[in-house]
């Protein structure tokens, strides 16, 4: 008796799938690569040279903008300048552009650079925002006579 109403239970259900044809259409399905599988897969093959020329560019640049965002030495503030023009610039004819290694890295430049500039405001604002730290005046340390 149980198992008749589950039938028709599961007959009454609406049909959510589109048809093409014959077979059904599905608008949304699961992921079938698991991000194990993916790391497995993709993580575990050995980089071009190439590639691995575009990935050590890109984690300098990176890291040349993060690290040199406050510089105030001409070597830091040239650092910057430079990591932050190469990342601004959108021309992709030369091979080592940025857009261009992101792309050969499977990375999204636009998205990549616009959270880049996100971080360097996000930087800028905290410090404008930070108190001052009023400096004391040094004043000479006496010495004291022994007695």
């Amino acid at each position: 008796m149980k198992t008749q109403q589950r039938k028709q239970k599961s007959e009454e259900k609406v049909d959510l799938e589109l048809h093409f044809g014959e077979k059904p259409f599905v608008l949304f399905e699961a992921d079938i690569l698991a991000a194990e599988d993916f790391d497995r897969i993709y993580r575990s093959r050995p980089l071009s040279p190439e590639r691995e020329l575009m990935v050590a560019i890109l984690e300098e640049a990176v890291a040349d903008y993060q690290r040199c965002w406050k510089a105030r030495d001409k070597k830091g503030m040239e650092r910057f300048a430079e990591a932050e023009a190469w990342i601004l610039e959108s021309d992709s004819e030369w091979i080592f552009s940025f857009i261009n290694c992101c792309e050969a890295l499977g990375i999204e430049p636009d998205y990549l650079r616009q959270g880049l500039l996100r971080w360097n405001q996000a930087k800028r604002a905290k410090l404008l925002s930070a108190p001052a730290i009023p400096q004391q005046k040094h004043q000479p340390k006496r010495l004291r006579q022994a007695a």
